[in-house]
């Protein structure tokens, strides 16, 4: 293997890695209203996910649903006082998974983008603690487009949701 042969690989590799981490990024929350309260070691937490407009299948609503729940404890702080309750809220308002052909075809076509707003309640009252809206999306490009799929997206969407619910940045 020879020198150009060897830098032409290595920038592949490296543009690769760029776009992966383009689309793994966690995403940041526009807060609504304060969220005065966050989740910490020993509360108990349930994320409930909907799709009022339908565009997100009940499975994909539930699996994400996991997935915020599981980032939740995986990132949950240490407590500030006695374990709590809490509810999170999560309304999808647009929800799109790509479409491989598209992307590959034609550069920008093909968008995955999940967005949504997020209102966390103290329970046994249901107490709103906090709101805020949340947006990942990511346009794959070529044939990267096969590599970057919805639940990809969805992971970060659900880590985003939970570091803004457990105070971590």
């Amino acid at each position: 293997m020879n020198l150009p042969d060897a830098l032409r690989r290595l920038t592949t590799l490296a543009a690769a890695l760029l776009l992966c981490s383009c689309a793994t990024r966690t995403p940041h929350a526009v807060i609504m209203a304060p969220l005065t309260a966050q989740v910490c070691w020993g509360d108990e937490f349930h994320a409930n996910v909907t799709s009022p407009t339908g565009q997100m299948s009940q499975a994909a609503c539930q699996t994400l649903g996991v997935q915020i729940d599981r980032d939740v404890q995986a990132l949950a702080q240490p407590p500030t006082g006695a374990p709590r309750r809490y509810h999170a809220e999560v309304n999808i308002t647009r929800y799109s998974e790509g479409n491989f052909f598209a992307s590959s075809v034609l550069p920008g076509a093909g968008e995955i983008h999940v967005e949504g707003t997020v209102t966390l309640y103290q329970m046994p009252r249901r107490m709103p603690v906090g709101t805020f809206a949340i947006s990942k999306h990511f346009i794959p490009v070529g044939l990267f487009a096969a590599f970057v799929k919805e639940y990809t997206i969805s992971d970060a969407f659900a880590k985003g949701v939970a570091k803004t619910l457990c105070n971590v940045r």
